[in-house]
């Protein structure tokens, strides 16, 4: 019991040190600010230089382009190939880290990306260490529970906006997904490690003015305290529960748990602050407006783009494809405009229930047709465009192709195996389109496209816009190359009947070339390459031999994507890496789903 006059250096304020709080708390939320707006203006520039090279080449010369080929400045040259697209250390980026066949510790963070995170570590232990060292004990660890707590709680804000898939962020700095999520899980691991020190700190001076038994009495009589405890304990589970190993060998079941946890930190956090009046309330409160409000998207979003008055809702066609893979076909009850490089979240109820999970749009296709009369009427395999007898239906087919791999992926193909017509049709929605925006591939004289497997579903719709505005002379591109790494001549089967269109298409024959390359074929005959536009090898793709026989014939500036595992992607990056460094003009992208 504390009478008046008495120092409280456990529950209290006395100790904390409230105007270095503020100023820290203005120096990390200024820093913020002054990145994203660097970050902005180099995006805007880079926007203003792709813009100003699409309308000069649209309707250039192959000679005339030539002047965009190379990078002149140096610095330029350097800070591409040394810092952003650079790996933290030697060439593995998106490439696995395996312990064993069962046992995957994840990707590692490119250099910029671990420079950003590497400096924030070391300004919150800077924060963190700065405290009044001349005073009593009891008074610094007060000052550090005040710090810890602040800034723990101050970094739940971004830590929420990064994880959402609406974050305006997104669009606003054109920076992925995948990397705000990379950011995400590096704040979490923060604001854990913060909570801990805070309720450390409180424990040990609550020990030091009265016992151990006072530690238990507070948490078990005062609901501030045992809130507050709820919150420290989970986001210490979700150190371990996140790890990648953990993450990605029940991702599921992850889910499900971490949205549970998330939602008992926020509360429990919220809780505490509230009970005792503290300044930080607010911030909680915002956390809870952006997550109301991403979520409020979503949901409208979903209802919006699956269910019509007029036309019903998103029918689900899925064919069993050879080689483990599904495609699944959404008929959307509205037309809607899907950009290239976009990518949907599935959502399967008879399948995985609530649960989403992410796929590029391999194709669409916008008709007017004839509603079907009812969803059996999909099951004929020989129409796939809803084609029936009765009244006109806007529609928008949004194809997916999927590799069985585990959880809802291999129940659907099973599914499929075991339905008549290896196929069947159930409900199902689309929550999307989502992009990074990342860069203006119609900007370009020269595209190569890197895909590895079922990453091709990322380019097919890249390549028929491209083709599309170079028929109406609206792109500077003059020369695509689809580079596609398969094991067996069945992954080709996924999507043979969409490079088919492609290939009918105008200009195809002398813009297009595709270099098909199987590393397990299973027989000489199937190797052989009918030419013209599909060039066949047999053995594993060599990016930079193939960047070696490409980039000396490039026209103008060149775009290099790529999506596909992480060891072919890190293959990709060192290759243009390389000829970034020989002074060509060459832009790298990669689609990665790395979280």
């Amino acid at each position: 019991m504390k009478t008046d006059g008495m120092v409280d250096y456990s529950t209290g304020h006395d100790g904390l040190n409230t105007p270095r709080d503020v100023l820290f708390v203005q120096l990390i939320y200024s820093s913020m600010l002054g990145l994203a707006g660097l970050v902005l203006l180099a995006r805007l520039a880079q926007i203003g230089h792709a813009y100003l090279r699409y309308i000069v080449c649209s309707g250039a010369t192959e000679k005339q382009q030539s002047v965009w080929s190379i990078t002149e400045s140096s610095l330029w040259i350097r800070i591409k190939s040394r810092l952003l697209y650079a790996p933290l250390f030697g060439k593995r980026h998106n490439r696995e880290i395996q312990l064993s066949s069962a046992m995957n510790m994840g990707t590692l963070p490119s250099r910029f990306h671990s420079l950003l995170i590497f400096g924030y570590i070391l300004s919150q232990i800077v924060y963190c260490c700065d405290l009044d060292y001349q005073n009593e004990t009891p008074a610094i660890i007060a000052e550090l529970r005040g710090r810890s707590g602040t800034l723990a709680t101050l970094n739940i804000v971004p830590l929420v906006l990064f994880a959402t898939r609406n974050n305006p962020l997104i669009p606003l700095l054109r920076i992925s997904f995948d990397s705000y999520n990379l950011f995400h899980r590096w704040l979490g691991r923060i604001a854990a490690v913060e909570s801990i020190i805070h309720m450390a700190a409180w424990a040990v001076n609550t020990v030091r003015e009265a016992n151990t038994s006072a530690l238990a009495q507070h948490l078990s009589e005062t609901p501030s305290y045992a809130w507050g405890m709820v919150a420290t304990a989970v986001m210490g589970f979700f150190i371990l529960h996140s790890l990648s190993p953990v993450r990605h060998a029940f991702y599921e079941t992850f889910l499900c748990i971490h949205q549970a946890g998330a939602f008992l930190i926020v509360l429990g956090i919220y809780l505490h602050l509230d009970m005792h009046s503290l300044p930080q309330k607010p911030w909680i409160q915002w956390v809870i407006i952006i997550w109301s409000a991403e979520r409020s998207t979503r949901l409208i979003w979903l209802v919006f783009l699956n269910v019509s008055r007029r036309n019903g809702m998103t029918k689900l066609r899925v064919e069993a494809l050879p080689g483990e893979a599904c495609r699944l076909t959404f008929f959307l009850p509205r037309q809607y405009p899907v950009p290239p490089g976009s990518h949907f979240f599935a959502y399967i109820p008879q399948i995985s229930w609530w649960m989403s999970h992410p796929f590029s749009a391999a194709w669409t296709e916008s008709s007017i047709t004839t509603r079907p009369k009812s969803i059996q009427s999909l099951t004929d395999t020989k129409s796939l465009t809803l084609e029936s007898q009765s009244s006109p239906y806007n529609h928008t087919a949004v194809t997916l192709v999927v590799a069985a791999r585990q959880g809802m992926t291999r129940a659907l193909y099973t599914r499929a195996m075991s339905s008549p017509d290896e196929a069947f049709t159930t409900t199902g929605f689309l929550e999307g389109p989502y992009s990074s925006h990342a860069v203006n591939m119609a900007s370009y004289g020269t595209a190569i496209l890197f895909s590895g497997g079922v990453g091709i579903t990322h380019h097919l719709l890249f390549i028929r816009d491209l083709l599309l505005r170079a028929a109406a002379d609206r792109a500077a591109t003059r020369s695509i190359t689809l580079v596609w790494a398969v094991r067996s001549m069945d992954s080709v089967r996924w999507v043979m009947e969409y490079i088919q269109e492609i290939l009918q298409m105008p200009h195809a024959e002398t813009i297009l070339t595709i270099m098909l390359f199987v590393s397990k074929p299973r027989s000489p005959g199937e190797m052989r390459s009918a030419g013209g536009v599909i060039r066949t090898f047999a053995g594993r793709c060599n990016p930079a031999t193939v960047l070696e026989e490409i980039i000396p014939r490039r026209i103008g500036a060149t775009v290099v994507s790529v999506c596909g595992p992480g060891a072919l992607g890190d293959d990709v990056r060192e290759a243009a890496r390389r000829q970034v460094d020989r002074g060509v003009a060459l832009d790298f992208v990669e689609e990665a789903f790395t979280w």
